[in-house]
């Protein structure tokens, strides 16, 4: 017994040569030490003749039936693994959403399952020769892309190249190639037929991608052009009617032949002045939503500000304007604290501001206060506007705020997308709501920092 096992374990772990000799030399040894007469190689009965010739038999059997069985069990667990290593590259390519992290990933997973050094080279990186290449991987990999073909050890194409090159689907000579360094050593076909496989997977992935992100890029492109088209038709409505009243007025005014009383000149100077102001409200508009969307929350000064502060600042600028709804500021919470810039908060009010007058007028409610609220509850501070205007449509939120869109017959409705764009910049929330008795409640929600009031000031 111990005889076959020492063979069955040498012959699962070692080569068939060293397991036949290992068998033979067993047997030799089983005559000399077990067979009489011992020690010597002298058979004495023709049963222990047939008892040594059978163990030598059934050692040879065995391993035959062992190496087959190591066969096996080999090829099951390279299928196996080859099976797991597609469903893992399945899965990855699956999820991928960008060029360059499915490239890497892809490039990570084939250099695990190979164990020697991958890289997957599109047409860039080639020529900024980003992994150091040799003048004859540079000349293969060209010969490659030109003819669609895998090159290097096993596959008939420079078969002394110490490396696979294996190409995608060819669309194009820039297509990006596999690259697996270090494999001369290799005589597995099962892992270059993996490679294969793995190559025409990535590579109609590839494809998927390229076009998704030119899809996208057709998609953004056709987004600019409709929002340049909106800006231009909104410029061309918006700021004709008041750009002809003041011409019409200043012409009247200019005309020496007609008489005008000091009320009717009083009327078209009031015209020329509100149309005026509509214009550069208008224009300041504009100017700020492109100016907020090119800066980044890191690029913009935030200290921390008070919110009563900013809010006293803002009645100082509609103290003296006779055409508005008076402005009524409640401070539920004093000495609040938030991290902002204030020019940017500021600015967000005053248009939250103008969109409240603008409400309460178009609900003949002129005289109707604007209301400005600053609370807070442990973890947030709130500046909400409130005004008793017909109010927002149930369910509407910051999705529902168009650039150029507006219910009025005047303006680009660009003021709740100022408002949203300094919302942003400062992580806050930008929330609608209805007031509680008629209108709408717009509240700014930021975020309550942690202060050290020992080191404030």
């Amino acid at each position: 017994m111990l005889y076959l096992l020492l063979v069955v374990g040498v012959a699962y772990f070692y080569p068939t040569t060293l397991t036949i000799f290992v068998a033979f030399v067993s047997f030799l040894l089983l005559n000399y030490f077990f067979v009489e007469p011992t020690f010597t190689f002298q058979i004495a009965h023709v049963a222990s003749l047939a008892s040594l010739i059978s163990f030598l038999v059934v050692a040879l059997l065995i391993t035959s039936l062992v190496k087959r069985l190591k066969h096996e069990t080999d090829t099951s667990q390279r299928a196996f693994a080859r099976a797991e290593f597609l469903r893992q590259l399945a899965e990855k390519l699956s999820h991928a959403e960008t060029m360059d992290g499915m490239l890497q990933d892809c490039q990570q997973l084939l250099q695990n399952a190979l164990g020697k050094p991958v890289h997957i080279i599109t047409h860039d990186m080639l020529q900024q020769d980003q992994y150091a290449l040799t003048t004859e991987q540079t000349s293969a990999i060209a010969w490659v892309q030109a003819n669609g073909k895998p090159l290097g050890y096993g596959t008939g194409n420079w078969p002394d190249l110490d490396c696979w090159i294996v190409p995608f689907n060819r669309l194009s000579s820039h297509d990006p190639v596999v690259l697996v360094r270090e494999v001369a050593t290799l005589a597995d076909d099962s892992q270059f037929d993996t490679l294969k496989l793995a190559t025409e997977q990535i590579a109609l992935s590839y494809q998927h991608v390229l076009q998704k992100q030119k899809t996208l890029v057709a998609e953004a492109q056709a987004r600019e052009e409709a929002i340049k088209g909106a800006l231009l038709a909104s410029i061309a409505h918006d700021m004709r009617t008041p750009l002809t009243s003041i011409l019409g007025a200043a012409t009247t005014l200019n005309q020496r032949e007609l008489t005008i009383d000091q009320q009717g000149m009083q009327h078209l100077t009031t015209l020329i002045s509100s149309q005026a102001k509509h214009l550069a409200r208008t224009t300041e508009n504009i100017l700020s939503l492109v100016r907020l969307e090119s800066l980044s929350h890191d690029a913009i000064a935030m200290t921390l500000q008070s919110p009563e502060e900013i809010v006293g600042i803002l009645a100082n600028l509609y103290q003296y304007q006779s055409y508005m709804s008076p402005l009524s500021i409640r401070v539920q919470t004093p000495d609040l604290l938030i991290q902002a810039n204030s020019d940017l908060v500021l600015l967000a009010l005053t248009n939250l501001v103008e969109n409240a007058i603008q409400a309460n007028q178009a609900q003949d409610l002129a005289l109707a206060p604007v209301e400005i609220i600053v609370e807070a509850d442990d973890e947030h501070v709130c500046l909400r506007v409130c005004d008793s205007g017909i109010g927002f449509p149930d369910g509407f939120n910051t999705s529902n705020i168009k650039k150029f869109a507006s219910t009025r017959s005047k303006g680009f409705g660009l003021g709740l997308s100022i408002v949203e764009a300094v919302a942003k910049l400062h992580h806050a929330s930008l929330v609608f709501e209805k007031n509680q008795g008629q209108g709408a409640m717009v509240s700014l929600i930021f975020n309550q920092p942690k202060v050290d009031l020992q080191h404030v000031g």
